[in-house]
């Protein structure tokens, strides 16, 4: 495939629009593309949206819940951002994402939720209670974990540009994407980094792009599942993301969990480490378990 290489900071940077309030544009390309744009990278969109919408440098995005209410292509796409609270140590931000026809794209035309993500900002504070009740797994670091295996020429995930905008390890997972393999426990460690690393001007990354590797359900839902069934996609429908320190440094740790799987859905919680095992981050998943008809 020839696609323009992404950069995960500047594929996601909003442009208000002229005349509407509220109102910002972006262009999700098409390195960000799994079968439509990646849940995470229209997520990212969104928080961005909301700390342009918000402008407030003394505060830092705390927490944010996304709703997928229809999967956005890869393109044009609109936001709105609603204030809905604007205090002095914190402030919420509603935004609402949609597709544009590429064809004759208006941001400013009528809003649509698409996407729908509600952030929450705070100030920081000191206080005295501060601890961490999660555990770094037990893993090597990333330069001492294989790549995984190529995929079967005829794997429906193949060529996948997404793929190849960011380098995944695992590091504990009995998942191998060419063999069967039995049910094991629906969780697995890898670690994540992006190819282009979207740092800010400090030398931190920008805490919006935790969205990406905290949508990261899937592996844990095939290790539980094992390597006998049929290939899935893993749909999201909502993905919850706290941040609770600043990243700094190439890779990431994923830590995740899938507490149940049924009835067509799953639902899971992924601990997000730094390289040095601090806990950054905490997200929490309910996807749409579909199954990919082949042939």
């Amino acid at each position: 495939m020839s696609v323009q290489p992404g950069d995960i900071l500047r594929d996601t940077e909003p442009t208000p629009v002229d005349g509407v309030v509220g109102r910002f544009s972006a262009v999700i390309p098409e390195a960000w593309r799994i079968f439509y744009a990646f849940g995470g990278a229209t997520m990212a969109t969104a928080l961005r949206v909301a700390e342009a919408a918000l402008e407030r440098e003394d505060l830092h995005l705390v927490s944010s819940e996304a709703m997928f209410c229809q999967a956005i292509p890869v393109g044009p796409v609109a936001a709105s951002a609603e204030i809905v609270r604007r205090g002095r140590t914190a402030a919420q931000v509603l935004v609402r994402l949609w597709a544009l026809d590429p064809e004759s794209p208006d941001p400013a035309g009528p809003e649509r939720s698409d996407l729908m993500v509600m952030c929450v900002f705070g100030l920081s504070e000191k206080s005295p209670f501060e601890f961490v009740g999660a555990i770094a797994p037990d893993v090597p670091d990333p330069q001492d974990c294989p790549q995984p295996a190529p995929r079967p020429a005829d794997s429906p995930f193949n060529n996948i540009p997404y793929h190849e905008q960011t380098e995944f390890r695992f590091s504990n997972s009995t998942i191998k994407w060419n063999e069967e393999f039995p049910a094991a426990e629906p969780e697995s460690a890898s670690w994540f980094r992006f190819k282009v690393p979207p740092l800010r001007s400090d030398g931190s990354w920008h805490p919006a792009t935790l969205a990406l590797p905290g949508d990261i359900l899937g592996p844990a839902v095939h290790a539980g599942a094992g390597g006998s069934v049929p290939p899935f996609l893993v749909i999201s429908l909502q993905l919850g993301l706290q941040i609770v320190a600043e990243v700094r440094g190439e890779w990431l740790l994923q830590h995740t969990r899938s507490q149940v799987a049924g009835s067509g859905y799953a639902s899971g919680t992924a601990e997000i480490y730094d390289q040095d095992r601090r806990l950054v981050a905490v997200a929490t998943q309910c996807a749409k378990i579909q199954p990919i008809k082949l042939g």
